[in-house]
């Protein structure tokens, strides 16, 4: 498919969505885990200018589309493994999951969103709401990192029974700009997939992460 019939096949799509988060003064990023070039750059010509890799291998591996691609903006959402942070201290608009102090010594400067766990699933990546308080502390304290906000990545719709998930990490931020010193500007909210982003914006982020629902099919890894 040529890159004009792949750009008129994403047009339904993506004109919709991005239609949403820009009356809910939030923006689109789009996710491009498993997603052909073509897609991405389809994508790019249609007015997205935020992408987020989930995997610092496939950054390094389609780095070639950040020279074809000049106005956008690059962000890394996946979970940071420490023998690869040495990729993500440069270059990135912001880094969405950041939930040790460890991680964040290693990334020099760079802006960073602290990722919250919610639904009690402890074998998910992110900062306990009990000890987010003092994670972003000692990172302010002890990292040269910027601290922009709060990122979530909550159990699918169907498991949150009475949780709600993106007015507990909007509220969480208004708790920790109310009384930290520390974060007086860092308002973003990074939350809401293909799955749930309509609720996401109506409880305020400021970034949706959007695959699937955007770009269409993910390719099968071999």
């Amino acid at each position: 498919m040529s890159l004009s019939d792949t750009i008129e096949s994403l047009r339904p799509r993506i004109e919709p969505i991005a239609a949403q988060c820009a009356a809910a003064s939030a923006r689109l990023i789009a996710v491009v885990k498993r997603q052909p070039p073509e897609r991405i750059k389809a994508a790019y010509a249609l007015g997205v200018r935020d992408f987020a890799h989930s995997y610092v291998q496939e950054a390094l591996d389609q780095q070639d589309l950040w020279a074809h691609m000049p106005e956008a903006r690059w962000h890394f959402i996946g979970r940071i493994q420490s023998n690869k942070t040495r990729h993500l201290r440069e270059g990135w608009h912001r880094i969405h999951s950041v939930d040790r102090l460890k991680t964040a010594r290693r990334l020099g400067s760079a802006s960073v969103l602290v990722q919250v766990r919610l639904g009690g699933e402890h074998s998910k990546a992110g900062v306990d709401p009990a000890d987010l308080r003092e994670t972003i502390e000692r990172i302010a304290a002890e990292t040269s990192v910027q601290i922009r906000g709060l990122m979530a990545l909550p159990p699918p719709r169907e498991r949150w029974g009475d949780l709600q998930p993106f007015e507990t990490l909007a509220r969480l931020r208004d708790e920790l700009q109310a009384t930290n010193h520390l974060m007086p500007d860092a308002g973003e909210l990074s939350m809401g997939t293909s799955g749930d982003y309509v609720e996401a914006l109506g409880a305020g982020a400021t970034w949706v992460r959007i695959g699937s629902a955007l770009l269409g099919a993910r390719q099968e890894t071999t």
